[in-house]
């Protein structure tokens, strides 16, 4: 008898919540949706660059570099290098926003953009991880026998500073200036 009563209370509570759990579920539900609306325009690299007028030398030499035009016809997103992969969902969500925020403040608050000191703040975060994401097939494809000894050395060491794939591949994503304008 008891345990019926119990069950019968159980129940009664469920029946007088449900609608305030339903309500929060949807609600839950929208904003979701509403996040990832909100985020498809401004994770693409067009926005990068145009959005914010520091941007436009990073953005020009993407477009320049492998992974904005080549043969092949496909375009590596600026967010695809520049944040934890989105299969991350909620890494990716926070580092997005604190990213977002971080470079609107500096872009109204910080001082003067300095290209070369930005670069070089990247390339030295840049971990073979990000690359790998990508690039995980290194070794089965052909290619030259040097090319695969420095690769298998690289991945045999991928954290260490003289193993990173940006000290071979630096113009990979953003094209230096100089070799951009010179004849």
């Amino acid at each position: 008898m008891l345990k019926a009563e119990i069950i019968s209370r159980i129940c009664e509570a469920v029946r007088k919540r449900m609608f305030i759990f339903l309500a929060g579920f949807v609600f839950a539900l929208l904003c979701f949706i509403a996040l990832n609306a909100a985020m498809v325009p401004v994770s693409k690299s067009e926005y990068c660059g145009s959005k914010c007028h520091e941007m436009n030398t990073a953005y020009l030499t993407w477009e320049l570099s492998p992974h904005g035009t080549n043969s092949k016809g496909i375009r590596v997103e600026c967010i695809d290098c520049h944040l934890p992969a989105k299969e991350k969902y909620f890494v990716h969500i926070t580092a997005k926003a604190y990213e977002g925020a971080k470079d609107m403040y500096k872009h109204y608050f910080g001082d003067e953009y300095d290209t070369e000191k930005i670069r070089q703040k990247v390339l030295d975060h840049i971990s073979n991880k990000r690359c790998l994401h990508c690039h995980d097939n290194l070794l089965a494809r052909p290619g030259s026998s040097a090319a695969r000894i420095a690769h298998t050395a690289a991945l045999s060491k991928p954290d260490a500073e003289e193993n990173r794939c940006i000290q071979c591949h630096e113009n990979v994503g953003h094209q230096r200036q100089n070799k951009l304008f010179s004849p």
